[in-house]
């Protein structure tokens, strides 16, 4: 990315903040500047703050009495804001689809589908497409919602290719959660030592080492799509062909965050 995305967060519940947020600190396409949890406080940022951003995710769980999609794309425009709209909630709701004619909004994804890819879906959504995830956009089919050419539909449930379930929990304490080697000894109730052991293993079972090298073709490992492709190419591009830990770490974050693109 040429710079960062600055993303703002409109969420009421506290786990679900601290959990996209955790997200977004530890990818370097993403950077958090405010978590707001309730429209009153978002109007009052937007009031008195001159810093901008580019992507306000809101919780649709929050919609009903207290606002609807056009409320929040009409506080961004008193402030002659430019930030987009991502529409996130629990369950897919046939009233939210019927909110989504604002020419802000940029999606509405779930987010048990969206997952550990929220930065992947944050990043789409900046780029220009509308993004869904599947059980919103299988909702959105049977409502003939008029979609656009640029619809994006991803899941974030891809499970790791060749990993056990022990080994893809080890995974993603280690490079999503970014866990010294001591805490995920301890978080996993096994000896500092054997925990050296095991991320190597995992490093190796990815061949991340051998990818920066050009030994093996990091396209052979990621499919297909060819927008998660351009992505991941801007990734080695600018890693080179350093193996320093921090960044075979940046790598393996986004190999285990990568979505599974559906349509």
């Amino acid at each position: 990315m040429n710079k960062d995305i600055l993303v703002t967060i409109l969420e009421d519940d506290v786990f679900s903040r601290n959990w996209m947020a955790l997200l977004m600190v530890r990818d370097w396409r993403t950077r958090l500047i405010a978590e707001f949890s309730t429209r009153v406080e978002l109007c009052e940022f937007m009031e008195k703050s001159s810093q901008p951003f580019d992507l306000l995710i809101v919780d649709v769980d929050l919609f009903g009495e207290e606002f609807t999609v056009a409320e929040i794309c009409e506080t961004l425009n008193q402030s002659k804001s430019n930030a987009k709209v991502l529409l996130t909630g629990i369950q897919p709701e046939s009233r939210i689809i019927k909110q989504m004619n604002n020419p802000r909004v940029c999606g509405y994804v779930l987010k048990h589908e969206a997952g550990y890819s929220l930065s992947w879906v944050i990043t789409f959504a900046s780029e220009g497409s509308m993004v869904f995830t599947p059980s919103t956009y299988t909702l959105a089919i049977d409502m003939n919602y008029p979609f656009p050419e640029n619809k994006l539909v991803l899941d974030g449930r891809k499970p790791l290719p060749g990993f056990t379930e022990h080994e893809a929990e080890v995974a993603r304490f280690a490079f999503i959660f970014s866990l010294g080697r001591r805490d995920l000894a301890d978080e996993l109730k096994i000896s500092e030592q054997w925990s050296y052991g095991l991320v190597s293993e995992l490093y190796e079972k990815m061949g991340l080492s051998d990818i920066l090298s050009g030994e093996v073709d990091l396209f052979s490992y990621i499919g297909e799509s060819e927008i998660i492709r351009s992505h991941f190419k801007e990734i080695i591009e600018q890693l080179g062909n350093s193996k320093k830990a921090r960044d075979l770490e940046t790598l393996a974050y986004h190999l285990i965050t990568m979505p599974e693109i559906v349509h």
